[in-house]
């Protein structure tokens, strides 16, 4: 499994996916209920993560699992794509 300290704490300096607040509550949420990464006693990986303030995040874990979260999951990507957070290598 895929882990980075040092991305999730580049995702908690984003704006919250799900409201937008910019806030020193923002923490990354790991992707839950969807896409069998996640359950009783799983976490998934750095990589499946998106910023929440704590009220969205704890909106988020009240809920039923949402397909919001994959496409909050995809804009977190693409931004860390875009701002070579993350960078991708081919092998030939």
């Amino acid at each position: 499994m895929w882990q980075s300290k040092k991305y999730r704490r580049w995702v908690s300096w984003l704006p919250c996916a799900k409201c937008g607040a910019d806030c020193d509550t923002v923490v990354p949420h790991h992707l839950k209920g969807i896409g069998g990464m996640s359950g009783t006693g799983m976490k998934a990986p750095d990589w499946a993560t998106m910023p929440l303030c704590h009220g969205c995040h704890a909106i988020v874990h009240s809920e039923t699992p949402s397909m919001d979260q994959l496409i909050w999951i995809i804009q977190t990507l693409k931004r860390a794509f875009d701002e070579n957070v993350l960078t991708c290598t081919l092998d030939s």
